[in-house]
């Protein structure tokens, strides 16, 4: 018997607590591992090895949507690979992707990146089914204080299933401005192609090298968020919360190891700037 399944499947969820705090509006700063599921281009910025392990044990109360996500970005001379990896679902019903993803950059201020995605949906019961897909990102820092992003998920328009089920298809646009170095103000379009345009904006204000907070709004569905971020040496630990009107409100958080650490974290916020000195 094979396997029906819907548009939803593989949809376009946040992940990372840091993202999610700024209401997923992070296509243009995308400046972590997780930028792998935000925009692969960004991998180009890391410098440093990084890890990171998020994990949502019941979203809105609902163990049934269970999700737990881990990335890996290792910097090279000819650029920057990832791996990540993401589960959603319970014992009756899973979602797995798996992502390996490069990025790289033009000049220090021209940036590019590809994911090569494996989905895989199991239904107890019931066969699996597999496909492939890939989605694209590039980056491009406009003046000292300025940066533009562009998402493209499932660009192959790839399907899942004997049934030829479309995965999610996204796109997604935005601006950071970071006017100091320790602010950072976000502003996001994302389209999916069965949805509305989702409007998002996020506010990102980092206190010396420990402690950053966060805020973010977006509609379509209206939600707003929040969450901060600990810095300690090589480790940072951050936490969100978010509220959506149609929901109610969910816990998040993520774990992440830069081995650049104060100094990899330093790097990163000035990172703008001295691209254009």
């Amino acid at each position: 018997m094979c396997i029906k399944v819907s548009y939803a499947q593989f949809e376009n969820t946040d992940i990372g607590a840091r993202a999610v705090a700024l209401n997923g509006a992070f296509t243009s700063l995308s400046n972590n591992s997780q930028a792998i599921f935000y925009n692969p281009s960004g991998l180009g910025q890391i410098k440093y090895r990084e890890f990171s392990a998020f994990y949502s044990p019941a979203p809105f109360g609902l163990s049934e949507l269970k999700t737990g996500a881990l990335t890996y970005a290792e910097p090279f001379q000819f650029g920057v690979l990832g791996v990540g990896a993401k589960t959603y679902g319970f014992d009756l019903y899973r979602e797995t992707n798996i992502i390996l993803s490069y990025g790289n950059s033009f000049k220090g201020k021209i940036f590019y990146g590809l994911n090569v995605n494996y989905y895989n949906i199991n239904i107890q019961n019931y066969n699996s089914a597999t496909s492939f897909g890939l989605d694209v990102g590039t980056m491009a820092y406009i003046t000292e204080f300025l940066r533009w992003g562009f998402f493209a998920k499932n660009i192959t328009g790839s399907t899942i299933g004997k049934s030829k089920e479309k995965i999610v298809q996204v796109y997604r646009t935005g601006f950071t401005v970071q006017p100091r170095e320790d602010v950072n103000f976000l502003l996001e379009l994302e389209k999916d192609v069965k949805h509305p345009i989702s409007v998002r904006a996020g506010l990102e204000y980092s206190f010396y090298d420990f402690l950053d907070l966060r805020a973010g709004v977006g509609s379509e569905p209206t939600s707003f968020s929040g969450g901060i971020g600990l810095n300690y040496d090589m480790f940072q630990l951050d936490y969100a919360l978010y509220n959506s009107l149609d929901l109610g409100i969910t816990h998040q958080g993520t774990i992440s190891i830069n081995f650049g650490g104060e100094k990899g974290r330093q790097e990163t916020r000035t990172q703008l700037r001295k691209a254009f000195e």
